[in-house]
């Protein structure tokens, strides 16, 4: 009689191999799938920005290592990686979408061989990256541009660490050596990268104690780093981005636990009741924790070494109290899918009842998560398309009204968001485009955020600028965008004669009735003085308003030393301002003379003390100003 084959023995080695490496980034690709066709989002656009204001090699250095005003240093994963692809198309994500999934594709590869490699286990190996991919906490990563850093982040820390691994296990001083240059190039991609030294040590202290001592120096590039940036972004006492070491980072922690093992989405895109999310957090959390002891009882210090690695990789976010979100779980669910793959591992090698088990929870975790990862990945892409449809349909606009500005009309509070504020327009080279004033009644403001006003034409420019056809209305909604601008003008109701909007900003050219004569034209968002000029706004409605005004200084007035601004309102001079040698930007406030409370406007004059002439120029230039403001 002759026995059957059993079926993995027939499978040719080679089918399993490829099977094995190409399975979990194709799983990856079927579940994100909607996230390689997104378009651009939020941030996107401010990046996007930075191709149009490199024109020289200075600028280029500028743009690729000026911190952001939150403090970060990412000159490779966000600067370098906007500006490249950003010149190859900055209208079209997907060569941005194929970068950041390839990589990732290169990250569950590095996964699944590092994690066979410490456990001894193929089929730890496999469900790794399977686990760490089915975690719902990855789809800003895989569907975000701006979070592109996460991903490749990721690469460079796994990178290093391989090599460590392979030094370790052949004893070749050269992969010691390898390690370096990741570990080093990591510190232009994202703050995180300096936990490396952790995570190197860690493993060798637990688990190859003679090579702990030579993970030691890898600590001196990480401190030079954290002292680098305290120099060059100070720490911020306040605002969601600022740190807070204190109790919260206990509370942080746990809020961040329960993140990693129940999707936040999960009532929204499933059917599952809501007990099945808090259950789901008890249930993995024992099985992990016991598992955990029951390999030290076997000396096995693996699994607290994946442990560890998930407290590393989320302790340089715990201070940020104030700004928890869920994407911030990337990296540390890669540890976690670590964790989980290797005590499948080990049930998988027991008793019949402990396989059952961990296919059970393996299962479990897989039907809770994906529906939701799928769904919020799908979610995020809705959204995009919305953008997309906006945004070009403004860029076609402009093409057809090349000398109008456009008002945006039936702006959403998620399209704002998504876009608008982040200077979508600006990133397509569309200058003076707008939403009406309706949409401060139904947009919500942020904490961070406490005005929209700047997006915002006021009420008292719109009619003015259609009766001199200087603007045209769209709508915003359906699959296109539509010219209103007759039905708009039919039913706008026209503010009190003579009215002047109280904030504004004088490089529109909406405005420039309300401006003296002496002003030069708009200047791509602000415009220059002479040595005086004036402006005429809305008067203070009630005491103890203020007027406030921001602009600019060219480096060449700033070399010749601090600047004096005289502001005069009605004639009546204010208290002298100075703008000091080293600020090119600045921002001023005044108080108002009571008597003016209640004018329909006034007249505000600002003059310095010296202009200067551009290079192959005529005018006398003093000051650039962007926003004038009484409020």
């Amino acid at each position: 009689m002759k026995l059957r084959t059993p079926v993995a023995e027939r499978i040719p080695s080679w089918l399993a191999s490829a099977a094995y490496w190409l399975l979990p980034p194709l799983f990856c690709l079927i579940l994100y799938w909607p996230g390689l066709k997104t378009w651009f989002l939020d941030d996107d656009f401010a990046w996007l920005q930075l191709r149009w204001q490199v024109h020289s090699w200075q600028d280029l250095w500028r743009a690729l290592f000026t911190p952001t005003r939150h403090g970060t240093f990412r000159p490779l994963s966000e600067r370098a990686f906007f500006l490249i692809f950003g010149s190859l198309s900055f209208s079209d994500a997907l060569p941005f979408r194929i970068c950041a999934f390839g990589t990732q594709f290169v990250n569950l590869a590095l996964v699944s061989s590092i994690t066979r490699r410490l456990t001894g286990s193929r089929l730890a190996g496999f469900w790794a990256p399977v686990f760490w991919t089915a975690n719902s906490n990855l789809v800003s990563a895989l569907i975000w541009t701006s979070a592109y850093m996460q991903i490749l982040c990721g690469l460079v820390l796994l990178l290093a660490f391989h090599f460590l691994l392979r030094s370790i296990e052949t004893g070749k001083r050269r992969y010691r050596w390898l390690q370096w240059v990741p570990y080093l190039a990591g510190f232009g991609v994202m703050e995180t990268n300096l936990v490396y030294p952790a995570l190197a040590a860690s493993y060798t202290w637990l688990c190859a104690r003679e090579h702990f001592r030579k993970t030691l120096p890898l600590f001196v590039p990480s401190v030079a780093f954290v002292i680098f940036h305290m120099i060059i972004a100070p720490k911020r006492a306040a605002g969601l981005y600022s740190l807070h070491f204190d109790s919260a980072l206990l509370t942080t922690l746990a809020t961040y636990w329960r993140w990693s093992l129940e999707p936040r989405n999960l009532s929204i895109f499933t059917r599952f009741p809501g007990w099945v999310g808090p259950a789901g957090v008890a249930l993995f959390t024992i099985a992990l924790a016991g598992f955990a002891l029951w390999a030290l009882r076997q000396k096995n210090r693996l699994p607290l070494v994946f442990a560890f690695w998930f407290l590393i990789l989320l302790a340089p976010v715990l201070p940020l109290r104030e700004q928890r979100s869920p994407y911030y779980l990337t990296l540390p669910a890669m540890a976690l899918g670590m964790l989980a793959a290797s005590a499948l591992a080990a049930a998988w090698q027991a008793r019949r009842g402990w396989r059952i088990a961990g296919a059970l929870a393996a299962g479990a975790f897989l039907v809770v998560f994906v529906p939701c990862a799928r769904g919020a990945t799908t979610w995020d892409y809705r959204r995009s398309q919305e953008v997309k449809t906006v945004v070009l349909g403004v860029v076609r606009a402009r093409e057809l009204h090349p000398r109008q500005a456009i008002l945006l009309t039936g702006v959403t509070d998620r399209l704002f968001w998504s876009a608008l504020w982040d200077g979508a327009f600006k990133a397509m080279q569309v200058p003076y485009v707008y939403v009406d004033p309706d949409a401060e009644l139904h947009i919500r403001l942020r904490a961070d955020v406490p005005s929209i006003a700047e997006t915002v034409l006021p009420a008292e420019l719109i009619a003015p600028a259609l009766d001199q056809s200087r603007l045209v209305v769209y709508q915003v909604g359906g699959p296109r965008l539509r010219n209103i601008t007759s039905l708009y003008r039919s039913t706008l109701k026209p503010p009190a004669g003579g009215a002047v909007p109280r904030r504004l900003d004088v490089g529109n050219p909406l405005a420039s009735h309300l401006l003296g004569p002496t002003w030069y034209s708009d200047d791509g968002g602000y415009r220059w003085m002479p040595a005086s000029a004036t402006v005429r706004i809305g008067g203070p409605r009630s005491p103890g308003q203020r007027l406030y005004l921001s602009g600019y200084r060219s480096a060449e007035l700033a070399r010749e030393g601090p600047v004096h601004l005289t502001v005069s309102v009605e004639g009546e001079a204010l208290p002298p301002v100075e703008i000091r040698r080293g600020d090119l930007v600045f921002s001023f406030d005044f108080p108002l003379p009571e008597k003016l409370v209640g004018r329909p406007s006034i007249q505000v004059e600002v003059r310095v003390d010296r202009t200067f002439s551009p290079g192959g120029e005529q005018r006398r230039l003093g000051l650039a100003f962007g926003v004038f403001e009484v409020r």
